[in-house]
């Protein structure tokens, strides 16, 4: 049986992190490595989660200052025993749903030349309840540059990877402020990925989510294009990127927004290219309307 490693990182989820532990606890996978890392939590995060590890046999451990997710993944993977695969990440305020790691770890076996598996993802609320599916092509192959240039949709952040592929990933870039598309684009490179046919996490949305901070995502997109410069296709993609910034600036920072006019333009007849029109003229509120779930 194959021996899986999954890393929760914590920080100031004392309302969220009990289910995100239990939901691991309850896996029917019977090896698993878990990691749980508490990076400088300033409520009762640390103290649920180190009740819950001896519980539940986990490894609990706490950073004397906040590092930052990149910098304790780092931590966790020097910590981790030998193992077969690894779990990309856990968030302490998301939900594993049942027989997850099994699923993704039979998808695995079942393709051997892949290096890494990935499911469907259910959006829940700060209060639990379901919005809907993250969209998603549910695709299995090389999946790169399909995925690099929006040629297809896949969640980015929730992955099963085999282990000696993610040593040759080697370490996270403490430097970039969101992980997710940085991890896959390194990882997507070095082999195919595999649909696994089922749901693996409930993905929490709430105020205090990263994904939530505009201008932290707009910072880590830069960073992200920056690492492919020198690329063949670094060009093609600092165009996609621009598009892309032109919508998810135009409701808060529209002189930043301006920026990009040029290359929203090039995409005239996309839904965002004219979501971000409506943004910058103050009409998002016709944006949301049709965006709401």
């Amino acid at each position: 049986m194959k021996k899986v490693v999954i890393r929760v990182p914590c920080y100031n989820h004392e309302k969220y992190v009990g289910l995100c532990l239990e939901s691991i606890a309850t896996q029917d996978h019977p090896f698993l490595e878990v990691i749980v890392v508490d990076d400088a939590s300033k409520d009762k995060t640390a103290e649920i989660a180190e009740r819950l590890c001896r519980q539940y046999g986990f490894r609990f451990f706490r950073n004397d200052r906040n590092l930052g997710v990149s910098a304790t993944l780092n931590r966790m993977m020097r910590i981790a025993g030998d193992h077969d695969y690894v779990f990309s990440i856990l968030a302490s305020d998301d939900i594993m749903a049942p027989k997850a790691i099994s699923s993704l770890v039979a998808a695995l076996e079942r393709n051997p030349d892949f290096i890494g598996a990935y499911g469907d993802v259910m959006l829940i609320n700060a209060e639990g309840s379901e919005l809907g599916l993250m969209r998603s092509d549910r695709v299995s192959g090389e999946l790169f540059e399909r995925v690099l240039f929006s040629e297809i949709t896949i969640p980015r952040t929730w992955f099963l990877w085999t282990a000696e592929a993610y040593r040759q990933f080697g370490s996270f870039d403490e430097q970039m402020p969101l992980e997710d598309s940085y991890v896959f684009a390194k990882m997507a490179r070095m082999g195919p990925i595999c649909y696994c046919g089922s749901r693996i996490i409930s993905y929490r949305k709430h105020p205090a989510n990263t994904t939530a901070n505009v201008w932290l995502i707009y910072e880590a997109s830069n960073r992200f294009l920056e690492s492919f410069r020198g690329e063949a296709f670094y060009p093609k993609l600092r165009s996609l990127y621009g598009s892309e910034n032109f919508f998810l600036l135009s409701r808060h920072y529209k002189l930043e927004a301006l920026r990009y006019l040029t290359d929203g333009l090039r995409r005239p007849f996309r839904k965002q290219f004219v979501a971000a029109i409506l943004n910058l003229v103050g009409l998002g509120f016709i944006v949301d309307r049709f965006t709401r779930k």
